[in-house]
């Protein structure tokens, strides 16, 4: 389990702006047994970018309990090597818009 790797997306990826108006909040569970490499931050950033803006939205699963999954293809490298999963929430909180939480969302 490498706990740096939770710092180096939250590094990578608070930045990012929402690409759309339903999505409130998008969570990432990182996969802790992959070792971070800082020359990656760049293009993980711009691969979430890309994948947000691809997916077809069901405004009745983002606003469920459970979220909308979203499925990491292997068109993105990155995302698959770091990030477990990725799910899209309606509602928003106070923070960052893309929130990097543990598996099971244990914060």
């Amino acid at each position: 389990m490498n706990p740096d790797l939770e710092f180096f997306l939250e590094d990578a990826l608070r930045s990012i702006q929402p690409t759309s108006n339903q999505i409130g909040r998008v969570v990432v569970e990182p996969d802790y047994d992959v070792a971070p490499e800082p020359g990656d931050a760049a293009a993980a950033h711009d691969e979430l970018i890309q994948l947000l803006k691809a997916q077809t939205l069901d405004s009745a699963r983002l606003a469920s309990h459970d979220g909308l999954g979203v499925r990491i293809t292997d068109e993105y490298s990155l995302l698959k090597k770091y990030i477990r999963r990725i799910t899209l929430y309606a509602d928003r909180v106070e923070g960052e818009w893309i929130e990097v939480a543990p598996p099971g969302n244990w914060i």
